[in-house]
């Protein structure tokens, strides 16, 4: 396995004891980083809206059913066994080799010059990783991560990831902006309330543990995200540009361009959260500046509770691995987190999961509707 890691693995991973399920998902019903959300979560309620806080009861409480429902018996000790090997990422799924060396098969042939520009990857000793991968020593375990989270790495504070964090910002500022504030306050609560969710249901998936090994990849690190997401977003906010807002057709595809706005700059704030100062050193001309000036405003921004800190989502990472998701801004943690308690003792099938992500999604796209445009 000789060249397949890098020289700073043995040093970055831990040999400690894996952390219990209930250890992993231990979170207070409040954090101090949820406080913003929340004023703004009870000034709607205060205006008479209840479609927000609404919906933070009702998705985890129909996420928790659907769960109970269709899981099937695991390992009741260990829940990191509980893993549901499958990856539900559009942008890239995790080859079936792969797969199958996490679930306990041969070591994957491939290397690591597989994935130009993947050195700068660091690696964590998950305790979300399963028995099935104990054989595999720390270099393997991290090639296994690495071939597993992108097919094309960036170097890391690319030009192209700095251009999307840019245009995410844009874009949301331009989509939001069309609504009132008291609506875009309610897209804003409603659309993060279920991108969390979705993040910690993923974290129960490979794409989650994979992400957890290698800590410090942000989706805009990788080219299948940034022409994903341009190829999704860029076509739906031109078109809502030209349409009546106040139309049903128009409210629609306003909506679905604040939706893809908002995952934009979830992506974008994700990214940052996994980068620090020694990421952008040596950056010089427009490209230093701009780097510069997106740490210290996510900085900023983080510590006024307005958007997810990075902080906070260290924790999640490199504590508490099954609570606190959010990745843009922070709210309804506890209910998202506890609503998966059911994967501390059961797991199930990966067509399961998928099934249950799309019920989710079809249940989001409706509130929001019946919130935002009106039914």
């Amino acid at each position: 396995m000789s060249g397949r890691g890098n020289g700073a693995t043995n040093n970055t991973m831990r040999n400690e004891k894996k952390k219990s399920g209930e250890v992993m998902m231990a979170a207070s019903p409040f954090h101090i980083d949820e406080s913003f959300w929340y004023f703004v979560v009870a000034l709607l309620a205060y205006r008479g809206d209840f479609w927000a806080v609404g919906f933070m009861l009702a998705e985890p409480l129909l996420t928790h059913l659907l769960c109970k429902k269709i899981a099937k018996p695991g390992d009741a000790t260990n829940a990191c066994n509980n893993m549901i090997p499958v990856d539900l990422r559009k942008e890239f799924s995790t080859p079936p080799e792969v797969l199958e060396t996490i679930k306990g098969g041969n070591m994957v042939e491939a290397v690591e010059t597989d994935r130009p520009n993947s050195k700068w990857v660091g690696v964590f000793s998950t305790s979300l990783a399963p028995d099935s991968m104990d054989h595999l020593d720390k270099s393997q375990q991290r090639l296994v991560y690495v071939l597993s989270q992108g097919g094309g790495y960036l170097p890391k504070a690319s030009n192209p990831a700095l251009v999307m964090i840019c245009y995410s910002m844009s874009i949301a500022g331009l989509t939001l902006t069309r609504y009132d504030w008291h609506t875009a306050a309610k897209f804003i609560v409603i659309t993060n309330t279920h991108i969390n969710l979705m993040h910690i249901l993923r974290d129960h998936s490979v794409s989650g543990l994979t992400h957890h090994g290698a800590h410090n990849v942000g989706e805009f690190d990788k080219v299948e995200f940034i022409k994903g997401m341009m190829k999704t977003s860029l076509p739906v906010v031109v078109a809502s540009a030209f349409l009546d807002g106040g139309s049903r057709l128009g409210g629609a595809v306003q909506m679905f361009a604040g939706i893809l706005s908002l995952k934009c700059c979830a992506f974008a704030n994700h990214t940052l959260t996994h980068y620090n100062r020694n990421d952008i050193k040596g950056k010089g001309g427009v490209a230093g500046k701009l780097w510069h000036l997106a740490l210290d405003a996510q900085e900023l921004l983080g510590r006024a509770k307005i958007v997810t800190s990075k902080q906070y989502h260290a924790a999640h990472h490199f504590h508490n691995e099954m609570a606190y998701p959010a990745i843009l801004i922070t709210v309804n943690e506890y209910l998202n987190a506890k609503s998966l308690s059911v994967f501390l003792t059961m797991t199930m099938d990966g067509k399961d999961l998928c099934r249950i992500e799309k019920i989710l999604n079809g249940f989001f796209i409706i509130m929001l509707y019946a919130a935002v445009v009106g039914l």
